[in-house]
């Protein structure tokens, strides 16, 4: 009885600690603000590869981003926002990247180099897809 039980500590202990792996590391984004720091926006990147996505370094650290956000991020560096890269607990933040020189441009992302042209010549708008915050911010502009 006393080894049953001193093997079901064990399993519930390592099923805690596998647990507390999983769940140790948050949602990595890159985040645009004035230079007084108001937030102005974000793309969310991955920190494992999904179809679609090009591999890219902030900081050291291997990263996995849509053209689309890198080229939003030249865009908001252009117009003299600040870009950090956080990492998100729930309700804190971390800042993973802070210097703007060593992110990624679509220059770095292993693209030739007519896609890179045709990703920078696009007259459409960028991928607007619905968000939280667009869906927020469409509600409010009948107020201003």
């Amino acid at each position: 009885m006393k080894r049953l039980l001193a093997f079901l500590a064990v399993l519930v202990a390592g099923g805690f600690g596998l647990a507390g792996n999983a769940f140790a590391q948050g949602d990595f984004y890159i985040r645009s603000q004035y230079s007084n720091g108001t937030f102005t926006g974000f793309h969310e990147i991955l920190t494992k590869p999904k179809e679609g996505y090009h591999e890219a370094r902030y900081c050291d650290r291997t990263f996995w981003v849509s053209s689309t956000t890198v080229v939003w991020t030249e865009e908001e560096a252009a117009a003299g926002r600040k870009l950090i890269v956080e990492e998100n607990f729930g309700s804190s933040r971390r800042t993973v990247c802070a210097d703007y020189a060593d992110f990624a441009t679509l220059d770095d992302l292993g693209l030739k180099k007519r896609e890179v042209e045709q990703i920078r010549n696009r007259n459409e708008p960028l991928d607007m897809k619905s968000s939280r915050i667009r869906v927020i911010r469409d509600a409010f502009k009948q107020f201003k």
